[in-house]
């Protein structure tokens, strides 16, 4: 048996599942590498392992290491030997340990009790979960009756696996520190929550708070929960304790569905009105763009937002979670998981669950938002764009909604057309298939694959990097019909099969909205470059609007595009900046002699390859030249040798070959590279020209160069494009130009004008969109645009 071991009066007590191999054999708790990893985080905290009694549930050798084999996962592996504890069944040696590990409690009477495994966290609290219940203030009283909180956190072990989460774990363990410190034990906090209010009291308080905006500014935080596609009811948070939920919709009373009568209604919502438009009214949110468009479609008017603390995260550190849950755990002083009360409320139950649920959000998100505007002031000396970059990024709130809210004309009559012609070249390919194979093989299915090409065809098996399975994805297919041109034809028709099955089922079969119109949600937040992501909108129609096929003739495949249409007397435009990536490489690293190709109007990479293969003849359309060009991309981005050719269909020495004569001829760029990812060693870090940072808190290795030096190129021009958005929007708002942006493509914008204003519009655009990078020598990337009265894909 291992006895635990640091100092009795510890106020910091750290508790494991169980002991494994090399903690037995050297008699101590956290051996081997993991243990020598709390001890850095200890360190990094302000504390050290000999300052920690540590222990565990369980003091000897568990079967597989694994204390949560003694938890009865279902009914089925209940046995006579297993007993209750709490909602779940265990074997006798977790009541057991559980017993000890109580008597060690009031022995020692820590302030904080630190759990790192599912089985402690379990059996001191009845909760289940690290990851959510991570760095909460969980209550503990010990049988003898002393009072202190249980904190988890990740394990060691779990870090040496997930190496990007290690800082989470030492700030975590700085807040444990803290609180074990204390001179009494924190207090939760005293919410005064307003839930269930009548008429009288709704009223009231919404006055209240018109009243304190037309005095002075007031920060309000604002949350919706939704049912059906309606706003169920509506929270507001003036501090971090006090908040009203004004429930809309109503369940098990009765048949009436709504709250209030009609006329309490029309006066409630007129007065959220008065209240979330005042301009004095700060209003923040998480996620807010989510709740924006039911206030819109609902209510008709547009709260006035101020901040989003999802927006202000990926601002602070771009590669983090953004979920408020994890917000609540970082930036709270009293942080107790939550989220779950929505997931579990029970209509039978009654509402106030859900109710206390919605004002919670209210408040954290308060109290997360006062923490977020204090880092930024604590960043700002040594990060002085931060401000910028975060005001920049907040203010893109309106011109997305905007979009959003205005969607695409959809061309029906020709998508249900495309779905009959697509489900039918479907239909064909299946007969084929079956005739070829000689039985029915279906390609979704990776287990018929698998079964169909490493056994009945005997092909030697290709294991997937990520899982170390055999796989038959794109990638496995192309190499076997390198191996075996036998197989060719057979993959290819599997390849066009899925294909048009994705076009089917994700382009052709998105649903649109109630007016035939279609719309994506598009987050802010969404990718660590400062890209947007997309998806469906709110209302559960739409889809990702940012990965709309142009088009293969080559493969058969329809220009998806084409279904997307003006609305009446507008013409559809789609912008493109040129040579957009290479220009910003290009002004990074200083590479005059691309430059000089550029201000002589040259393509570089044609330019290169013409004197590379030394024939003058090569233009963007000579068939080597595409190979070159991806190279040349991918030697940009630190593309290996081994790692390009299987991509670009060069042997490896040829592609070693050509790389190493780019590099001579361009020694500044492989110089900006080598400067990227030293910086990116030291700092964890990269910066844009916008000032932009990339944080990478995972191991610095491996393809983490390849994505700090892609990050600078993607990142600019995102920057860039999101610029031009802001001020087609400004000009559009100030009723200076009647362009509106339907689609933000990641590095390209698409909307529309009134053809009566075509000339004017185009010269608009192509100022708002012409933004000089803030490089020593500025950089102005031309803007390109195609225009169409028909469709975006027959832009032109």
């Amino acid at each position: 048996m291992l006895l635990p071991s640091g100092p009795a009066n510890a106020r910091l007590m750290i508790v494991q599942d169980c002991p494994g191999y090399e903690e037995i054999r050297n008699n101590d708790w956290f051996q081997g590498s993991s243990g020598k990893e709390l001890n850095r985080i200890l360190e990094e905290a302000g504390t050290s392992r000999y300052q920690c009694f540590i222990t565990g549930l369980l003091r000897d050798h568990t079967p597989f290491n694994d204390a949560e084999r003694l938890f009865a996962r279902s009914r089925r592996e209940e046995t006579p030997a297993h007993k209750p504890l709490y909602n779940k069944m265990v074997l006798g040696p977790i009541l057991d340990g559980l017993t000890r590990l109580e008597a060690a409690i009031d022995l020692v009477r820590p302030r904080v009790i630190v759990v790192t495994n599912n089985a402690a966290l379990f059996a001191l609290t009845g909760k289940w979960g690290i990851k959510s219940w991570r760095a909460s203030h969980i209550p503990y009283t010990s049988p003898k009756g002393h009072r202190c909180y249980v904190m988890p956190t990740y394990s060691p072990s779990y870090i040496m696996a997930v190496w990007k989460d290690r800082q989470i774990v030492v700030n975590d363990f700085r807040k444990f520190l803290s609180v074990s410190l204390l001179d009494s034990l924190p207090e939760p906090p005293e919410y005064n929550f307003t839930i269930r209010p009548n008429f009288s009291t709704t009223v009231s308080t919404l006055r209240s708070l018109l009243s304190r905006c037309a005095a002075q500014p007031t920060r309000l935080s604002v949350d919706i929960e939704t049912r059906g596609g309606h706003i169920a009811c509506t929270g507001i948070g003036w501090s971090r304790t006090e908040a009203i939920c004004i429930p809309h919709l109503r369940v098990g009373e009765g048949d009436r569905i709504n709250y209030w009568l009609e006329a309490e209604e029309a006066v409630i919502v007129h007065l959220l009105y008065k209240l979330l438009t005042h301009p004095n009214a700060e209003i923040i949110g998480q996620n807010f763009i989510y709740d924006a468009q039911y206030f819109y479609r609902w209510f008709h008017f547009i709260p006035n937002f101020r901040r989003d603390t999802m927006i202000a995260q990926h601002c602070l550190f771009n590669s983090m979670s953004k979920g408020l849950d994890f917000l609540s755990s970082i930036h709270t002083s009293h942080h107790v998981y939550w989220k779950d009360e929505s997931k579990n409320w029970d209509p039978k139950l009654g509402e106030e669950q859900l109710w206390i649920y919605n004002c919670k959000d209210c408040v954290v998100t308060f109290e997360v938002d006062e923490s977020q505007q204090s880092a930024i002031e604590s960043f700002t000396p040594s990060w002085p764009s931060l401000p910028a970059v975060h005001e920049f990024q907040q203010s893109l709130f309106h011109p997305v909604l905007a979009t959003m809210n205005q969607g695409i004309k959809v061309n029906g009559q020709s998508k249900s057309q495309l779905a009959e012609k697509l489900s039918a070249a479907i239909a064909d390919r299946e007969k084929w298939l079956v005739e070829a194979v000689g039985h029915p093989l279906n390609i979704k299915s990776p287990k018929q694959m698998c079964d169909f090409f490493y056994r009945e065809l005997a092909q030697k098996e290709i294991k997937s990097r990520k899982t170390g399975n055999p796989t038959c994805d794109d990638s496995a297919l192309e190499t076997i019909g390198s191996r075996e041109p036998l197989l060719l034809p057979l993959l290819k028709v599997i390849a066009e099969l899925r294909s048009l099955g994705v076009f089917l089922s994700t382009f052709i079969e998105a649903p649109v909205d109630t007016d035939e119109r279609m719309r994506c949600s598009f987050n802010i937040a969404g990718t660590s470059t400062y890209r947007f992501s997309s998806s469906e909108n709110a209302f559960g129609s739409g889809m990702n609007l940012q990965n709309i096929p142009s088009g293969d003739k080559e493969h058969d495949l329809p220009n998806v595009r084409e279904l997307f249409l003006p609305d009446e007397e507008m013409e559809f435009f789609d912008i493109d900046l040129d040579s957009a990536d290479l220009r910003i490489v290009v002004w990074e690293s200083d590479c005059t002699e691309m430059k000089q190709m550029f201000a002589e109007g040259l393509k570089p990479y044609v330019e290169v390859a013409k004197e590379y293969y030394r024939d003058p003849t090569i233009t963007k359309h000579h068939p080597s030249y595409r190979l070159f060009k991806a190279l040349c991309h991918g030697t940009n981005y630190l593309g290996t040798p081994s790692g390009l050719s299987s991509r670009i269909g060069l042997v490896t020495h040829e592609v070693d070959r050509i790389q190493k004569w780019y590099y001579s001829k361009f020694p500044q760029i492989k110089t900006w590279q080598d400067d990227i990812c030293a910086h990116l060693r030291s700092k964890r870090y990269v910066e844009n020209v916008f000032g932009y940072r990339m944080w990478w808190f995972d191991r610095i290795e491996g393809t983490i160069f390849n994505q700090a030096v892609a990050s600078i190129p993607q990142s600019t021009v995102a920057c860039l494009i999101n610029r031009g958005y802001r001020n087609i929007h400004s000009r559009a708002s100030t009723q200076q130009s009647n362009v509106k942006v339907l689609l933000q493509v990641h590095d390209s914008l698409g909307g529309q004008y009134p053809i009566a204003d075509r000339t004017r519009a185009l010269v608009s655009i192509r100022e708002d969109c012409a933004v000089a990078l803030p490089y020593p020598e500025p950089l102005i990337i031309p803007v390109g645009i195609k225009t169409s009265r028909d469709s975006w894909g027959a832009c032109e």
